[in-house]
């Protein structure tokens, strides 16, 4: 009886006045009706005969033709439909219930109220979505600190929180071999055994050319880093992706094929040395170990910013055995725990029994994980890395150098393509490279925007992205980045314009 009780305070009786004020927003704005003409509307949408019924009528009017709901005008609609052979009819519940003084009483009580029809029609939905649960045995309604939890959110958060505790049930089923962490947990241990041995979307890290060009990491976009095999497509998007996250204090989940975590955390340590601290630690001295005191302060600094940062911020989910559905459901499951970036590392084809199969394999597994990461469905930014096709690798990388691999690019909203410059690309060479900036100070004087010439340093390495695909701009300029391997940084410097370059 007292759990009954719960349920009628809990799931019935709130709903009620939302009830009211939704049909009283009706009656007084008819052309309401057109607005909600696609929602499942029935009986048990309300918790009582009279709301419902006032609900029915102004619709069968507006069905009819009628657009002003006024005392006479209803009236009229009423005894037109009375039928004698039915004691009770649609007039005999009208003045049961009221008249029009009910509608009335409605219409003044919309006059002074402070929200609106959407959300009092959201409401009506949450509680008669409650309500069903209930009945079908879904909620357990003797647990009163789940019964507040649910009534106090709202219509969209009661749709994520039962999706993910769905998720979370089915999760063990069909599973492959998964290892999840806390990216940002173990700092320490694992400094030790070194020691032994982101309308725009969020910025990219330190990268305003690129955002520019693609207008950041945005929501619902799915963006490929298509490289060759050791060029840095990990430390590239670590740098680009990740430090965006953790300088912007978004959530993000890494999904790893190739590296385990200890590699990972290795890299964010050192990314977090040179990119945030500006300290840079060689790449060798990381795998030596038997650190110095200079370059283990370094690494306790960079510890010491990542304790700023909650150590779930950034998921790590390793795939030891790859299979695209576990990236997909890791991702419907964090989503409405607020993890809307998916760095995947790297994207690939799953091991199938033919050369054909397995490629015509990749081109689903790109549309299954846009289907999950699109902007109606769970509306993830999404950047992915991509093997650059071994001998493909021309002065102009566009579509055609993925490979076999091209129909994924299909779903991708942005393609990102690097390669390393070529001996004969810097100043003097036969090919070379016409590097510039915009000049802002030209700009100011004269009111137009001039290239200045950026000279490239034959002492350095340099990095060519080109935007193979962009559906946020224009993809007819690339952007040079200053590479240093030593230290394992990326440094965006310039522009160069890719319709000048030869394709061989």
């Amino acid at each position: 009886m007292q759990e009954q009780e719960t349920h009628e305070h809990k799931f019935i009786t709130p709903s009620e006045i939302h009830e009211q004020l939704y049909v009283g927003y009706l009656w007084r704005t008819p052309s309401l009706y057109q607005k909600y003409r696609s929602h499942t509307i029935e009986r048990d949408t309300f918790t009582k005969d009279i709301w419902f019924y006032y609900y029915w009528l102004g619709k069968e009017m507006y069905d009819h033709g009628v657009r002003t709901f006024d005392d006479v005008t209803v009236y009229s609609f009423v005894n037109s439909r009375y039928e004698k052979e039915h004691s009770k009819g649609i007039g005999h519940y009208y003045h049961e219930f009221g008249g029009y003084e009910t509608i009335r009483l409605l219409q003044s009580e919309c006059d002074i109220d402070k929200e609106n029809d959407e959300y009092h029609f959201t409401e009506v939905q949450k509680y008669w979505t409650l309500r069903k649960f209930s009945k079908d045995g879904l909620i357990n309604t003797h647990n009163p600190h789940l019964i507040d939890k649910l009534v106090k959110m709202n219509l969209s958060q009661l749709k994520m929180f039962f999706q993910f505790k769905n998720k979370e049930a089915f999760m063990h089923i069909n599973s492959g071999e998964v290892k999840e962490h806390n990216l940002l947990d173990h700092i320490d241990e694992t400094i030790e055994l070194m020691d032994r041995g982101e309308t725009v979307g969020m910025p990219f890290f330190e990268t305003p050319r690129l955002n520019n060009k693609v207008k950041g990491w945005k929501e619902g976009t799915l963006i490929y880093l298509v490289m060759s095999s050791g060029m840095g497509k990990t430390s590239f998007g670590m740098h680009t992706g990740i430090m965006s996250l953790l300088r912007s204090n978004e959530k993000g989940i890494i999904f790893a094929n190739e590296e385990g975590v200890l590699k990972w955390r290795t890299l964010l340590i050192a990314t977090v040395a040179s990119s945030i601290l500006n300290k840079p630690i060689p790449r060798s001295k990381l795998a030596k170990g038997n650190f110095d005191e200079e370059t283990k302060s370094k690494l306790l600094e960079a510890r010491d910013w990542l304790r700023k940062h909650r150590s779930d911020m950034i998921k790590f989910v390793g795939l030891t055995k790859y299979r695209i559905d576990d990236v997909t459901s890791r991702i419907e499951l964090y989503r409405p725990l607020g993890y809307k970036y998916v760095f995947f590392d790297t994207f690939k084809p799953e091991v199938g029994n033919g050369d054909h199969a397995r490629w015509e394999a990749f081109s689903n597994s790109a549309q299954t994980l846009y289907d999950v990461i699109k902007p109606d469905a769970n509306n993830c930014a999404t950047l992915a890395t991509v093997q650059l096709k071994i001998g493909k690798e021309y002065r102009t990388l566009d579509l055609s150098s993925i490979g076999k691999s091209l129909e994924i690019v299909e779903v991708a909203g942005v393609v990102l393509m690097g390669r390393l410059i070529f001996s004969d690309e810097y100043e003097g060479g036969s090919n070379a490279i016409y590097a510039y900036n915009w000049d802002e100070e030209k700009f100011k004087t004269s009111g137009e925007w001039r290239k200045r010439k950026y000279d490239l340093n034959i002492e350095k390495m340099y990095m060519l992205l080109f935007i193979a695909k962009n559906r946020e701009g224009e993809a007819e300029t690339g952007i040079v980045y200053e590479v240093n391997y030593t230290f394992n940084t990326w440094k965006e410097v310039a522009y160069f314009d890719v319709m000048r370059m030869s394709k061989v």
